[in-house]
């Protein structure tokens, strides 16, 4: 996950640098940490398509060039998602970092408690893309992040799990792995397959259609009950 942290002084720059990689080797996540001094280098590197896959951002509110409202401005024009967090010595902007959606301000000088609480909020905002499942495959550790899989495949006693840039090959049951994917966006949708709904392109009467292409047979015995499964999450998304 890439964290921007964009800030003119350098002193306060590296504490929060220390303060967020703290947060993420406590809970075990791998990060990418962006540094920037000026508004004006974050929005020119957007520009140029360099960091459209920023999940965080720490603006300085006071900086020379573009300040950290006006940067924060512009992100929103593309970016609806990005969590955007204040730091400043002055709360005196609360109503315009209201109305770019800002997570929170933090007043310096920072200290751990205040970052780990907001950085609380962005994991729970983000979890698909930081919850990840440790397999075993040809003798080595794999780490896979459930957001990259597209669907797991049962045969026999191997399990192919297939991502969007590799299939992991692994032996363990598949009701096994389904537990560990409870409370995620993992159907069962037949005795041999498990889906992430986020890669469901379409149904029909007896299978999903998947980004990728691959039909995947929906059970007989449980259409009904998976084809439900699957409108109740879509109804989800639609209101969040």
């Amino acid at each position: 996950m890439k964290i921007v942290i964009c800030e003119d002084k350098k002193e306060d720059a590296n504490q929060l640098r220390f303060l967020v990689e703290r947060y993420f080797k406590e809970i075990d996540c791998r990060i990418e940490i962006i540094m920037y001094g000026s508004g004006d280098s974050f929005l020119e590197d957007r520009c140029d398509n360099k960091q459209d896959d920023v999940k965080i951002a720490f603006l300085d509110i006071y900086m020379p060039g573009t300040n950290g409202i006006d940067t924060a401005r512009r992100i929103r024009e593309k970016d609806k998602n990005m969590a955007i967090i204040f730091t400043t010595y002055s709360t005196d902007h609360g109503l315009d970092g209201f109305s770019v959606y800002a997570l929170q301000y933090l007043v310096k000088p920072l200290n751990y408690p205040e970052v780990k609480d907001v950085l609380d909020k962005c994991t729970e905002r983000f979890a698909d893309s930081l919850r990840f499942i440790d397999i075993l495959s040809d003798r080595l550790m794999v780490r896979v992040y459930l957001k990259d899989i597209i669907y797991i495949e049962s045969f026999n006693t191997t399990l192919y799990i297939h991502t969007v840039s590799e299939t992991v090959k692994t032996f363990l049951n598949l009701s096994a792995l389904e537990k560990q994917l409870e409370n995620s966006t993992f159907l069962r949708t037949q005795r041999s397959y498990l889906v992430n709904m986020r890669y469901i392109d379409s149904m029909d009467q007896n299978d999903f259609m998947l980004s990728n292409g691959k039909s995947i047979p929906i059970s007989r015995r449980d259409k009904t009950a998976v084809k439900q499964a699957y409108r109740d999450y879509l109804s989800l998304l639609t209101w969040q």
